[in-house]
């Protein structure tokens, strides 16, 4: 009879501890990792010269560019579409091609550093912020030119190389 109640002893007592009092904790890591790439967008802009009237006219842009932080580019500006057009001599053509006037655009308002588009001499560099930062195009219609009546234009490509 001892025995009985000894072990009914026993098995009171562990019942009486529940199921959590014999529970354990591990404890574990859930790593995050991310990828940030190196991304760069360039927003466009007009330069609308005006009316030309035989004496030189200068007007200026803005483009704007926006490169993930740290991000080096490089910003160039092609001849644009003007039949004969160089970098040095770009050229706004009549409607149908018969008629241009030729322009330039710089980098600066003096008209000192030409916008090209060979790297590292009429070129503009710079790092990314990860907001937009802008950069001027100063364009330049020299007096003097003989066109017919008419509208002008001219598309220059934006290349922003990063």
């Amino acid at each position: 009879m001892k025995k009985i109640h000894v072990f009914m002893l026993a098995a009171g007592l562990a019942l009486s501890f529940g199921a959590d009092s014999f529970a354990a904790s591990v404890n574990g890591n859930l790593t995050m990792t991310a990828v940030v790439t190196a991304q760069c967008v360039v927003q466009s802009a007009a330069l609308p010269f005006g009316v030309y009237n035989s004496s030189a006219i200068q007007q200026n842009a803005q483009i704007g560019v926006t490169c993930s932080n740290g991000t080096s580019y490089t910003v160039s500006l092609d001849a644009g579409a003007g039949t004969g057009a160089s970098t040095a001599s770009r050229k706004l053509a009549n409607a149908d091609g018969s008629s241009t006037l030729n322009y330039a655009l710089y980098q600066d308002a003096a008209r000192t550093k030409s916008w090209g588009n060979a790297n590292g001499a009429d070129t503009i560099s710079g790092v990314g912020s990860g907001v937009s930062q802008t950069i001027p195009v100063y364009g330049y219609i020299p007096s003097g030119q003989a066109a017919r009546a008419g509208s002008y234009s001219d598309v220059v490509a934006i290349t922003l190389s990063y």
